[in-house]
């Protein structure tokens, strides 16, 4: 069975994907001395997280033929892919994958995966316009078997991670509306803005398996001017 992320993602995405046991392990010790001093006075698990997502995008760089000693951390936390490569990294507590590809028709990449569980109380509330809710609310009543919530955020959370390197700006939450279909795909709707790049919408897909909801976003540009996911 094709993995998760991979299973979201054109075949020429690159992907490489990890199970992780929930405690820290060696993942630290394996990285380059310079990568470990981007991630200062990190706690245990934090450490585990950033060594973990990079070794993945280590190997997933040297399987595209771009092999990089030390991948540098922008000043917004995001890695800082070579010239020529576009990517994505995601963790939570069990699970971590890296995606990344050779910018040519795709030139962005999001992914996002989240545990197969309800948000926190609250969280929906900051994450989501009533609008979406509402959504959420006709989703749930489908098909109670999915998290529509996190899958929400994951869905925005890949949005942001296209949005940011071409555009360098902030998007937030209210930003990017989502809008969920059962078969597997979604669409985000951006806040018009003149300056930007990227299309008013933006097409993705979503998967959910082995406890884990996984959405993932690629911007084709197209040569007519609207986006090609």
């Amino acid at each position: 069975m094709t993995p998760l992320v991979a299973s979201l993602l054109p075949s020429e995405v690159v992907v490489h994907e990890a199970r992780r046991s929930g405690t820290p392990g060696r993942a630290w010790d394996l990285l380059a001395e310079e990568e470990r001093r981007q991630v200062p006075g990190a706690g245990e698990q934090r450490r585990d997280d950033w060594a973990t997502g990079r070794l993945l995008a280590h190997a997933a760089l040297s399987e595209l033929g771009r092999d990089v000693p030390v991948l540098p951390r922008g000043d917004q936390g995001e890695p800082l892919w070579p010239t020529d490569v576009v990517g994505s990294i995601t963790h939570c507590a069990d699970y971590a994958a890296c995606a990344v590809t050779q910018v040519g028709e795709v030139r962005a990449l999001g992914i996002d995966v989240e545990p197969s569980l309800p948000l926190p109380p609250g969280v929906l509330e900051v994450v989501a316009s009533p609008a979406e809710r509402r959504h959420l609310a006709d989703r749930a009543d489908q098909d109670g078997s999915v998290p529509w919530d996190r899958l929400l955020f994951c869905a925005k959370e890949a949005c942001y991670k296209v949005w940011f390197p071409p555009e360098r700006r902030w998007l937030g939450f209210g930003d990017a509306a989502v809008h969920l279909d059962p078969n597997g795909t979604f669409e985000v709707t951006l806040d018009a803005d003149p300056r930007a790049s990227l299309p008013a919408r933006l097409p993705g897909r979503w998967g959910a398996r082995d406890g884990l909801v996984a959405a993932a976003m690629h911007w084709r540009p197209a040569v007519d001017g609207r986006s090609d996911g």
